[in-house]
């Protein structure tokens, strides 16, 4: 962070440059590599969203059946979005192959190698995700490599295509263009 922007940060929001310093040094030292790691994050959200919704109408469906259950309350508890009955891991290992996904009753584990770059690490992701989907979304297709290999185009075609034509829109000109779009956004 350059002096101009911690001065101006100093003096809108009083805070020392003790603060500054901590909170920068949290995000890049403790934030920023965990984020490096969670590869295709919108995608493992969203289909773990749609597991999730998909297993949360079976639940009620077959609670309503049950009278001991009371199901106005654990539709209340399901619909809060707070219990996750599907969750999506992703795993760097060390492995001889390149990726592999093992499915548990409450989600799945995407073990990926490591070692690989970057952009071939976010390919194996998306192929992963593809056999969740085919599994756990599309049940009645077939989870086959191909399958899996489609999946992972389509994946990967959108988030290239939001990289190029989308992204665009959401990049300031300058640091100090961010800083006065929180000031006032966000007044203090």
């Amino acid at each position: 962070m350059d002096g101009v922007i911690s001065s101006k940060i100093s003096r809108e929001w009083g805070l020392s440059s003790e603060v500054l310093n901590l909170y920068t040094s949290h995000y890049r030292n403790a934030i920023k590599p965990i984020i490096k790691t969670n590869y295709l994050s919108h995608l493992v959200a969203t289909i773990e969203n749609m597991v999730n919704n998909r297993r949360m109408v079976k639940i009620l469906t077959v609670s309503e059946v049950t009278e001991a259950v009371d199901v106005d309350q654990l539709r209340s508890f399901l619909a809060s979005r707070t219990l996750r009955l599907y969750s999506i891991i992703l795993e760097p290992i060390n492995l001889r192959r390149r990726a592999t996904t093992r499915y548990h009753p409450s989600g799945a584990i995407i073990y990926y190698n490591s070692a690989y770059e970057e952009k071939i690490i976010r390919i194996l992701i998306a192929h992963e995700l593809g056999h969740i989907v085919n599994k756990e979304l599309l049940e009645n297709a077939v989870d086959s490599e191909q399958t899996a290999n489609l999946f992972a185009y389509i994946a990967m075609e959108d988030k290239n295509r939001f990289y190029t034509d989308e992204c665009e829109k959401y990049i300031a000109k300058s640091d100090l263009q961010i800083l006065d779009d929180i000031i006032n956004t966000c007044p203090a």
